[in-house]
């Protein structure tokens, strides 16, 4: 699909667009026309993405456009996404004691990255394709079983046998004394 198709996509689509960014309405500062704009931009990397990776166009639109929105929309109480500015409608006097909550909460979460760096030497190829494309590591961002059987041409089912394996076999190597989980905290 090229860039004018990708285009006409998202204006063909346009009300099923606009009713997904409805629920994000209640935080968001920002206007429809913001999130339309976001959906353009989500569809010129999904068509990229689609013809380079040889995946359907929609899926990977969706998976980029809920990506796009999680960033840009602040969302104070759902800590896996959204800006962390806090929206208007819930300010207090004591905004610097929010902030800091907030900022100390998020740097305890662990750098996904770095453990996967540090476990993939213990992992086969295999194993190591799928969690990678799970974990999000790449720039696709996570992916589902479905997706990641599709990209590497399998079923769904297979995705989620290696995942089983790979974290037993990582499951194993923490009972062993191999890989010690508190370096990750």
């Amino acid at each position: 699909m090229d860039f004018q198709q990708a285009m006409a996509w998202v204006s063909e689509h346009e009300a099923a667009i606009k009713g997904y960014i409805s629920k994000y309405r209640y935080f968001s500062p920002y206007e429809e026309c913001d999130y339309m704009q976001e959906a353009f931009e989500a569809a010129m990397i999904a068509a990229i993405r689609s013809r380079e990776k040889n995946l359907i166009f929609e899926a990977v639109f969706w998976k980029v456009f809920r990506n796009h929105i999680s960033v840009i929309t602040p969302s104070p109480n759902i800590l896996t996404h959204g800006s962390n500015s806090i929206p208007s409608h819930v300010c207090s006097e004591d905004l610097t004691f929010v902030a800091e909550n907030r900022a100390n909460r998020r740097q305890k979460d662990p750098d996904i990255e770095m453990i996967f760096q540090s476990v993939r030497h213990h992992l086969t190829e295999k194993e190591q394709q799928v969690l990678y494309y799970a974990l999000g590591i790449g720039m696709e961002g996570s992916m589902s079983n479905y997706e990641i059987a599709d990209l590497l041409g399998c079923v769904p089912s297979n995705i989620r046998d290696i995942h089983k394996r790979a974290f037993r076999r990582i499951e194993q190597l923490v009972k062993k004394g191999i890989i010690d989980p508190k370096c990750f905290a």
